[in-house]
């Protein structure tokens, strides 16, 4: 199965965390975010992975290589100026051709069942089929709203509390038919909840939505970051690592690859 990591984030909040590395490359427990993506693909049958690159991309490029320690096959497409969400995945129309394939970002930190979301996207017959998340705090998200059938029916943009309906957030995961790629402009940058969702409900298009079990969290500024790592440590996020609830070691185990990152 294919999927598409995108990867080009600069990571201004987080600039006291990353000095000059990519977003992508902020350690968690010690381990690269970016590592921890692959290996959570890897684990669900995602070995065909595209990263989008465009803040520095050649320390990631060096960090990851072909993907061959991941256990994956990694290519990548370097965008010069922001193409937006759906923009850059359409830049790698080459790579999944005809297939359908996951999206993921890679700015956050994440333990999903992502071949659940993938047979529920085959199942449904859906033209996207996106992971929807229960989260404490959902006013700096986008909220997706559901019918009786998990379709979506409207999107609520970092809604003020009084419209906040649902604790459901849009995570920026998803399974994407390729007949959605004719809704992206070539030439202008393009978002997925902003731009694509919207035409694709215009149009007709289903969308599902599905509440997905495990841990997520947006990493992208200093008190969520935080809050991720305190959480792995305690085990509400699962990582490789873990026996049985929270981490057994210290980061200070882990292998030269893994602290390359570490700028903490």
């Amino acid at each position: 199965m294919k999927a598409i990591l995108l990867a080009g984030g600069q990571g201004r909040r987080l600039r006291s965390i990353t000095g000059n590395l990519p977003k992508p490359m902020v350690p968690l427990v010690g381990v690269p975010v970016l590592d921890r993506l692959l290996d959570l693909l890897r684990r669900n049958g995602f070995t065909d992975v595209c990263m989008t690159l465009c803040y520095r991309p050649e320390v990631i490029q060096e960090h990851c290589g072909d993907g061959s320690d991941y256990g994956v096959h990694l290519k990548y497409r370097i965008e010069s100026e922001p193409r937006g969400t759906a923009g850059g995945v359409r830049a790698c129309s080459d790579f999944y051709g005809r297939e359908d394939f996951l999206v993921i970002s890679g700015d956050a930190a994440c333990d999903f069942d992502l071949r659940a979301l993938w047979n529920e996207h085959r199942r449904a017959h859906a033209a996207v089929t996106m992971a929807l998340y229960p989260h404490e705090a959902p006013l700096p998200y986008g909220l997706a709203v559901t019918d009786g059938e998990g379709w979506v029916r409207s999107f609520i943009e970092k809604p003020a509390w009084e419209r906040v309906v649902t604790d459901l957030v849009n995570t920026g995961i998803y399974v994407l038919s390729p007949e959605v790629l004719r809704f992206i402009p070539a030439d202008t940058p393009f978002d997925f909840a902003r731009d694509l969702f919207p035409r694709l409900m215009a149009s007709g298009r289903g969308i599902r939505g599905v509440p997905m079990e495990g841990y997520w969290r947006d990493i992208g500024d200093p008190g969520s970051y935080y809050r991720a790592n305190l959480d792995a440590w305690e085990g509400k996020l699962r990582l490789p690592e873990q026996r049985g609830g929270a981490l057994e070691r210290a980061p200070e185990a882990f292998s030269e690859r893994a602290r390359y990152a570490c700028r903490v």
